[in-house]
């Protein structure tokens, strides 16, 4: 297949814009790094859950929050919950930074789709201290007995610095 001189310049104009965009993109991140501990806001995917044995599910969104500390993220989370007879269960952000091999992670109550005990809804604390380096973390929703229920846990993939 041969492209006409048209084509030839539609596709042309076409990869100089994505090339303009893609140079605009990256001089974002020639900026120094250590103006905050990690990249702003790394959203995790959707977590879903049933919560059994009542007939309620739920929705988490999550985004991760950059912390004064280098080394330690925040996450806020937001709760979308449906259904009847929802009982009282704990969503949990576990993580593991795979530049050291540490794990740890830290869980909180849910009450009619509040999470309990969190600073304006932003999940912080010890649990949340991975250190620097690539972290990778997922969002598990657990029972009263911290058991993980039936789910789709959401994840993320970001740097610590």
């Amino acid at each position: 297949m041969t492209l006409n001189r048209k084509q030839l310049q539609q596709f042309s104009a076409r990869a100089g814009v994505i090339a303009a965009v893609t140079a605009a993109g990256l001089v974002g991140f020639a900026g120094p790094s250590t103006a905050i501990p990690h990249q702003p806001g790394a959203p995790f995917q959707p977590t879903l859950t049933r919560l059994i044995p009542t007939s309620c599910s739920a929705i988490i969104d999550a985004v991760t929050v950059p912390q004064p500390k280098s080394g330690e993220f925040g996450v806020r989370v937001k709760v979308t919950q449906t259904g009847e007879g929802c009982a009282d269960w704990k969503v949990a952000v576990r993580w593991k930074n795979v530049t050291t091999g540490r794990e740890n992670g830290q869980q909180h109550r849910v009450v009619n789709g509040v999470v309990q005990d969190t600073v304006d809804g932003v999940i912080i604390g010890f649990g949340m201290g991975p250190g620097v380096g690539q972290v990778e973390a997922r969002i598990v929703a657990l029972d009263s007995r911290d058991r993980e229920m039936e789910q789709i846990s959401g994840t993320a993939k970001f740097y610590l610095g």
